[in-house]
């Protein structure tokens, strides 16, 4: 981590010399700009086990960030993030187990993004702490904070195809709770991840994505083998030539495990637009052999909002609807039917969800979450059998209330 970051502020340093040198970086720091991503952020989770606490929290905070004018081709950024609990309405104890605050109840506040870029007709690159998009490895943005990472990559397209790889050597964790990032020696190994990723619209209509990412070592710095060696992914998405916003899609994941079986990951999903005021979509997904694992992400159809990795051995069915029921809004619920192939019964669930989303103006908007976790009576009995050696797990709910202000 810390050979990265130092290699971040020695760009950004050579950046401000050759701007000095050039008589430019006036130009380039006036040039650049302020921005802010900010939420209140409201969260209840319910647990169904009457021995656990439920988790409760209201924060606000966000992403706050100067991103520089261009020169030569170079610009930097830097962005606070932060989650601070509001009031006095739930105790910091509470708060731990939404992910709004850190393990032990306190506030989330460090710097989220530092970075240098360089940008030209042909390719870029980018160097320091940075949000990534790609499909086994990106922002998560699932509470108010992303995910961010220590990396380092290199990117451009040629013709259709949009090329990208780099180096990892750290991250934030989900929700970037931590206030830092996390030490991954124990899961990544001890000298980071590298990964390729591409996207390509040659084909008409088609879109296709991969992703490959690998262990450098195999082993932690403590000299003991990681347990996943690689992480694969691919995708393709076809735009069906009847109906409206027609599509069917199909997926395929995977894992290498060092010293265990490997796993593999299908899915399928196709969905249309009944009327205009409504879409509709199916899907499935299969897991086959080993845990499936992603390094932070949800890449699986039915992988909406709950359960996201490690995932267990599984078979998922299920459907959404989409509403729009007046303008700027947007009404997502969603179904899904999990059935565990193992016997802790971990993943073994029917889940319901609801997303919907009103946006007053383009700086202003609300958002409302709600969802219902139930697992199967055989999950529940070994959960509460009292040997939690055994697997299972309990019911719980969701609620969330998060209102957006940007500029």
């Amino acid at each position: 981590m810390k050979r990265l970051a130092l290699s971040a502020i020695v760009a950004l340093s050579a950046a401000g010399t050759l701007a000095a040198d050039g008589g430019s970086l006036e130009d380039a720091i006036r040039g650049g700009k302020f921005s802010a991503d900010m939420q209140l952020f409201y969260m209840v989770r319910d647990f169904d086990d009457p021995a656990k606490t439920d988790a409760k929290a209201l924060t606000f905070g966000g992403i706050v960030k100067y991103q520089s004018g261009v020169y030569e081709g170079f610009d930097f950024a830097f962005a606070y993030y932060g989650s601070h609990r509001v009031g006095g309405f739930f105790s910091r104890e509470e708060g731990i187990g939404t992910s709004l605050l850190q393990p032990d109840g306190e506030d989330i506040a460090f710097l989220g993004e530092a970075y240098l870029e360089y940008r030209n007709d042909a390719f870029g690159a980018k160097v320091g702490r940075q949000r990534l998009s790609t499909p086994l490895m990106n922002d998560h943005y699932l509470r108010l904070l992303p995910s961010v990472y220590e990396a380092a990559k290199l990117f451009g397209t040629l013709g259709n195809t949009y090329l990208e790889g780099g180096y990892v050597q750290a991250y934030s964790g989900f929700g970037s709770k931590y206030s830092g990032f996390e030490d991954m020696e124990e899961k990544w190994g001890e000298d980071g991840l590298g990964y390729v990723y591409l996207k390509d619209k040659s084909i008409e209509n088609l879109t296709f994505r991969a992703q490959y990412i690998w262990a450098i070592s195999d082993t932690a710095s403590t000299g003991e083998p990681i347990s996943v060696l690689d992480y694969r992914y691919a995708d393709i998405a076809y735009a069906l030539p009847w109906g409206t916003k027609s599509y069917i899609k199909a997926q395929y994941g995977g894992n290498d495990y060092n010293d265990a079986d490997d796993s593999s990951m299908y899915g399928v999903k196709v969905g249309t637009r009944a009327v205009d005021w409504l879409d509709v979509a199916l899907l499935w997904n299969k897991i086959e052999d080993n845990n499936f694992k992603a390094v932070e992400a949800g890449p699986m159809y039915s992988d909406w909002q709950q359960g996201y990795g490690p995932y267990e051995p599984s078979s998922a069915v299920g459907g959404q609807m989409i509403f729009y029921p007046v303008e700027n809004s947007k009404i997502k619920l969603g179904y899904v039917e999990v059935d565990s192939d193992t016997p802790l019964l971990i993943d073994d669930y029917s889940e319901f969800n609801l997303d919907a989303w009103y946006h007053f103006n383009d700086w202003n908007k609300i958002r409302v979450r709600y969802s219902i976790k139930d697992q199967s009576d055989e999950s529940e009995a070994l959960y509460y059998d009292d040997d939690p050696d055994n697997g299972g797990r309990e019911d719980r709910t969701d609620f969330r209330i998060i209102y957006y202000i940007s500029f």
